[in-house]
């Protein structure tokens, strides 16, 4: 897939809004199935805030942070330093183990299934747990699932509050936000059945916000290919093949969360997006009523929405992408307190590389199209075989179009953290 960009795609394509932009507004219809999962409306702020009224009351209510003497006090025992550190070790977990048993499990979420069930238990032990663990693995009929089996996790480096330059969080105060973002995905023809869907929706990555934070932070941090370069024809100049980002040159774009749309306003030159639906909209009595906002003046805590259930990000002119809002709670001691470490990508899912099609080693950095002497089109090169195979002495020794494979450059050279 080439990735072209001209004059924010044509002022957001009017002819491409007017045929798609019923399935972005009758969500509710399009993706239906998602209700039974969705909760119901929630106004993340009022929420939390009556929460806090809630527990404040009660006797049992420990503030969170780390301090053991919250803890004693509310244990009715009155103990020292050395007391503690002396009750602390004789109640270890360490404690527990005997000789010859299996190493403790430090996070069974980051191992693979042969790390965490280890067939080698005590032949001499007549424990039916171990009998069905034996018999289970031997049957190798059910595949064993996990929540979280096909995310990485990411560790963060977190900074304590000497070290951390900027504001912090207040734990047990301040709102943290998860949010799924999936790549874009294609939409299906006109002609194609209700139930089927354009392209299979990917999880890019589950990311990590404050309720004090923008829906303007969250779009900076959602990465997509489409913002990363502009690709251009360049089989004749190769030196002039990565351009300026696309995100730099067309920055316009929206959110469509319930029946809002959150432009984003930060530049003069951004094109209103949500003004061609809206238009659309109006002559259509069984849709809207519809509404706007500025994308970086609503903070995520004032959001009434469903978590659960997808709502859209747009940008580059036609580039969707789902977001779902999974879940929210009062950020605590063991977060990073520093609110300048979020947004913060918490888990990702892999993807796959893609290989050069010649020597299938190295990835890809250059497409061609059109290549007659290539039965593929379009045909993926990485640089070597792309300028072996394709120049003599800097020369084009075929017809052939080439485009620079979108990537992100700062995130190539290193410039740039999760």
């Amino acid at each position: 897939m080439v990735v072209s960009s001209s004059y924010e795609r044509r002022s957001v394509g009017y002819n491409y809004h007017r045929k798609y932009c019923s399935e972005t507004l009758l969500m509710d219809d399009v993706y239906k199935l998602y209700n039974n999962n969705a909760s119901p409306k929630v106004h993340i702020k009022e929420y939390f805030d009556e929460y806090l009224n809630m527990i404040a009351s009660a006797e049992c209510f420990v503030p969170m942070k780390r301090d053991d003497r919250d803890f004693l006090a509310l244990m009715g025992v009155h103990l020292g330093e050395e007391e503690i550190s002396m009750l602390a070790n004789y109640c270890s977990v360490d404690n527990l183990t005997v000789e010859g048993e299996m190493p403790k499990i430090v996070n069974n979420r980051k191992m693979r299934k042969n790390e965490t069930f280890d067939p080698q238990e005590p032949e001499d032990v007549d424990l039916r747990t171990i009998q069905n663990l034996k018999r289970r693995l031997k049957q190798g009929t059910k595949r064993l699932c996990y929540k979280y089996q096909s995310e990485l996790f990411i560790n963060h480096d977190k900074k304590t509050e000497t070290e951390s330059d900027g504001e912090s969080s207040v734990p047990g105060q301040d709102i943290l936000v998860l949010v799924r973002i999936y790549h874009p995905f294609t939409q299906r023809a006109r002609n194609t059945p209700r139930k089927e869907c354009g392209s299979l929706l990917r999880l890019n990555n589950i990311t990590a916000i404050l309720g004090s934070q923008t829906l303007a932070h969250l779009r900076d941090k959602i990465s997509c290919i489409a913002d990363h370069t502009i690709s251009k024809e360049c089989s004749e100049n190769l030196d002039n093949a990565i351009g300026p980002m696309a995100k730099d040159v067309y920055k316009s774009g929206f959110f469509f969360i319930e029946d809002t749309f959150y432009n984003d306003t930060r530049c003069s030159t951004n094109v209103d997006y949500s003004k061609v639906i809206l238009e659309w909209a109006k002559r259509r009595p069984k849709l809207g009523p519809f509404k706007t906002a500025i994308m970086e003046k609503c903070r995520i805590d004032s959001l009434f929405l469903r978590f659960g259930f997808p709502w859209v990000y747009k940008h580059q002119g036609g580039c969707e992408h789902l977001i779902v809002f999974s879940d929210a709670r009062l950020i605590n001691c063991d977060d990073d307190l520093a609110i300048a470490a979020y947004p913060q990508i918490v888990r990702l899912r892999p993807m796959s590389s893609k290989f050069c099609m010649i020597c299938g080693i190295y990835n890809v950095q250059w497409i061609t199209m059109e290549h007659e002497r290539i039965p593929h089109n379009p045909c993926y090169f990485c640089d070597t075989c792309f300028k072996s195979y394709n120049y003599i002495d800097n020369k084009k020794v075929a017809n052939f179009q080439a485009y620079a494979y979108p990537r992100n450059i700062e995130l190539v050279k290193g410039k740039i953290n999760i």
